[in-house]
């Protein structure tokens, strides 16, 4: 038996960093701001600055627009060539299959980071069923 006396500091960070990305992907999150109609995009607007190190911030932003007649939703990358504003439209079913498959994979990454085997994880051989 180990008391937490024992566990490195560094495993502590990892296990508590683990615990607060479920934590926010638990409910969804409320919008970073809401655009009026004076906006160039009004509607909702949710802006995401991912937790890395480097010289820039990596910002990701996810817009409506509630004057569109098409469901969609508009994302601009950290890569784009104006973040912020050069936006991407996604329409809503393809941006949620994009979703979920980030969601995924995520799921994934941690149970591989963690040595855990989950069974859904393993496919049958000459399983080549694709995402559509």
């Amino acid at each position: 038996m180990s008391s937490l006396d024992d566990v490195p500091l560094g495993e502590i960070r990892r296990h508590l960093h683990h615990l607060v990305a479920l934590a926010d992907t638990g409910e969804r999150p409320r919008p970073t701001r809401i655009n009026g109609p004076d906006h160039p995009m009004p509607g909702h607007e949710w802006v995401i600055v991912e937790d890395v190190r480097s010289t820039r911030p990596h910002t990701w932003w996810i817009r409506t627009a509630e004057d569109s007649d098409v469901s969609a939703v508009y994302l601009s990358t950290p890569e784009s060539m104006a973040p912020g504003q050069d936006f991407d439209c996604v329409l809503t079913a393809d941006a949620r299959r994009i979703a979920l498959a980030i969601l995924a994979a995520c799921d994934r990454a941690d149970h591989a980071a963690a040595g855990i085997t989950r069974l859904e994880d393993r496919r049958p051989e000459g399983d080549t069923d694709r995402a559509h």
